[in-house]
């Protein structure tokens, strides 16, 4: 069974590859190449310092920014480099960080990562501003509504071979703590918004918050506990809720940390432009 999902995520890879690079010609300077290769050292290196958590006594579920390179490279440099970045950077992360044989989805989740917010920023789609907070914040209180849903519904976890009951109380904190976060996060948004502006023309906070979003609820919430289900034979439905944890404080922190970073290369460029 696993070896049929190695072949199918490695069809997966070609022909997203396939799409990438007729979409988006590659183009190579010797620039591009630079900043790229220090995202992606960057992206390793945040991997390695990542808090691994135990599920079933595997260590399954990471908790870092080790993707917010990855996808910094897909808003900055398109859609080509972000496929390229992924495949590279599974690869040393392997070697940095073993965790086991090879599996090809995981590689196909480094390379969605970047491929979302290259996508989305894309000139090749337009997206108006309004029109990108709307759909931001309708993600973000669909995920909102989604967790607390799968939340009420399950009766207990099983971590590192302990069985947690999740009782009325830890439902109500987690439940209340959710709320708070998003709707900090969707109150933030707005004013972030409107105080950077300016810069909508070269990223889009709106965009950027989708892209965050996307990435969480694509590779963190279906993909990872599709792949671990098929190694470890985690039930999906175990490590979902323990990555909607997860979701709910990481969410908010890689939008903020990653728009302060997008702001600083796009302060980066007018200054060199001036020059």
């Amino acid at each position: 069974m696993a070896l049929a999902y190695q072949i199918i995520a490695v069809v997966a890879i070609l022909l997203i590859g396939y799409f990438v690079f007729k979409i988006d010609p590659l183009h190579v300077t010797g620039e591009k190449i630079a900043i790229i290769a220090m995202f992606i050292a960057l992206s390793v290196a945040l991997q390695f310092f990542s808090l691994m958590i135990p599920l079933f006594g595997f260590p399954s579920m990471r908790i870092g920014f080790s993707q917010l390179p990855l996808m910094v490279i897909g808003v900055m440099f398109g859609p080509a480099w972000a496929f390229i970045s992924g495949i590279v950077q599974d690869f040393l992360g392997l070697i940095v960080t073993p965790t086991g044989f090879p599996f090809f989805g995981f590689t196909l989740n480094k390379i969605i990562i970047g491929l979302i917010p290259a996508l989305l920023f894309s000139k090749k789609i337009k997206w108006t501003p309004r029109v990108a907070y709307i759909v931001s914040e309708g993600l973000m209180l669909s995920f909102l509504v989604g967790a607390l849903v799968y939340l009420w519904v399950t009766p207990s976890i099983v971590t590192n071979g302990d069985v947690i009951e999740i009782t009325t109380t830890i439902k109500l904190i987690f439940s209340a703590g959710s709320i708070v976060m998003i709707g900090a996060m969707m109150f933030f948004l707005n004013i972030l918004t409107k105080k950077y502006k300016k810069y909508e023309y070269d990223f889009s906070i709106s965009i950027w918050a989708m892209s965050v979003v996307l990435v969480e609820v694509v590779v963190q919430l279906i993909l990872t506990p599709l792949w671990l289900a098929i190694m470890y034979d985690i039930p999906i439905w175990i490590s979902f809720l323990l990555r909607v944890v997860k979701a709910t404080i990481m969410v908010p922190f890689t939008i903020i940390i990653g728009y302060g970073i997008l702001i600083i290369i796009t302060r980066l460029r007018v200054s060199n432009r001036k020059a």
